[in-house]
This record gives structure tokens, C-alpha cells and sequence, in this order.
């Protein structure tokens, strides 16, 4: 099977087990996630924060931004623009501050995007990126929705990127990834934290399911 196809087996597997979950325990499996990223050096050791806006039943990352309000961190939200330059009208994200989530609105693909005239920031202008996900594996690798936009973000960080993520979407082999796929440092689950072995290149191999 071509990596490709592979990845989108995979994807749709995922987002189905997901899409099954039911609210409340979203809830409770989010509330475990988070205060484990809480607690962590990650969040600790940091000041300028990438959050995500949950969707489709990712992990909820509410109480993270509440906590890092409290703690005076500045917390950006990833949004995709449109900017001019050698590849016309390219759309990319970036990430622009958000003081309160009602300043969240729907944007591309439904998702609660930030103001375009908020302070903006690349991802090499931050100190953490927590990421979504639709699966990931020990080795940091991430599958996304193939869009591409959260790899080639990634791309200029010089910081860690966490993932969260519930226990199931960690698979236990690796994850077919291509050159332009970007690892994640550490994923953590509800029962732990996972940080991420070294990744170089594209990796080869099938993947399933814990």
C-alpha cells in the first residue's frame, strides 16, 4: 500500500474511534491530559504558549488556557491566513494572541480561530507549541488531517512541540511518515508522558492501533 493511502487508512480509523467517544468522556479523559500538561517542565518552563482550539473531540485544552491566563503567560491560537509572496495567495498559519476565548470565532474548517489583527507571532517567535492530532507513535511522529499546515508551522520552531493526545492514538509501531512530516518532543495521554525518541528523515513500516 503507498504511504499515502496508508496514512489515510489510518486517519480515518483514528478519527472514527474518536468521533465514537462520548462528551463525558472526553471530558474526564481532557481533564486527565491536562492537568498532567500542567504539571509538566513543558508548561512550567514556559512563556509564550501555542494552544489549539479542540475539535471533532480532540483532547480539550480549556483548563490550560484558563491556567496560563492565572499564571500570566501569553497564549496564542493558530489561525490560517492568506499571504502574499513567491508562492501567490499561499495559505499557512500562524498564531496570534488570544486574552480571552470569546475572541475564538469560526474560521477555516469550522475551527475557532483567533482575530487576524491580534499581535501575531511564527512559530519561531514561541517557546511551547501544543499540537493536535490524529494519531502519533514513540518516535514523536504525527499524523495530522493532511492538510500540511501544522508541518510546515512547525517547520521554524525552535521549541519543544507537545502533543495531547488520548491513550488509543498512540500507536505502538511507527507511523509511515514523508520528508515533510514534523516530529513532536513528547505526546502526553491520560496515563503518561511520552517523550519522543530521535526522528530523522521519513520513516518506513506499517502502522495499527494499540
Amino acid at each position: 500500500m503507498a504511504r499515502s493511502a496508508e496514512k489515510a487508512l489510518l486517519r480515518s480509523e483514528l478519527l472514527e474511534e474518536r468521533r465514537r467517544l462520548p462528551f463525558e468522556e472526553v471530558r474526564r479523559l481532557s481533564s486527565m491530559v491536562e492537568k498532567r500538561f500542567l504539571s509538566s517542565g513543558y508548561y512550567r518552563g514556559s512563556s509564550r504558549i501555542a494552544l489549539y482550539s479542540s475539535f471533532g473531540n480532540e483532547v480539550l485544552t480549556d483548563d490550560i488556557f484558563a491556567a496560563a491566563m492565572r499564571d500570566g503567560k501569553e497564549v496564542f491560537y493558530p489561525r490560517v491566513v492568506t499571504e502574499r509572496g513567491p508562492a501567490e495567495n499561499a495559505r499557512q498559519l500562524r498564531f496570534f494572541r488570544v486574552r480571552s476565548l470569546d475572541e475564538l470565532s469560526a474560521g477555516s474548517y469550522e475551527l475557532g480561530e483567533p482575530p487576524a489583527g491580534n499581535q501575531a507571532s511564527d512559530a519561531s517567535g514561541l517557546d511551547l507549541i501544543v499540537v493536535p492530532g490524529v494519531a502519533f507513535d514513540g518516535r514523536g511522529g504525527r499524523l495530522g488531517f493532511g492538510k500540511g499546515y501544522y508541518d510546515a508551522a512547525l517547520a521554524s520552531a525552535n521549541c519543544p512541540k507537545v502533543a495531547l493526545a488520548y491513550e488509543f492514538q498512540v500507536l505502538k509501531v511507527n507511523i509511515p511518515l514523508e520528508p515533510h512530516d514534523v516530529p513532536v518532543s513528547a505526546i502526553l495521554t491520560e496515563k503518561r508522558v511520552i517523550v519522543a525518541k530521535a526522528s530523522e528523515g521519513a520513516q518506513k513500516g506499517g502502522a495499527r492501533r494499540v
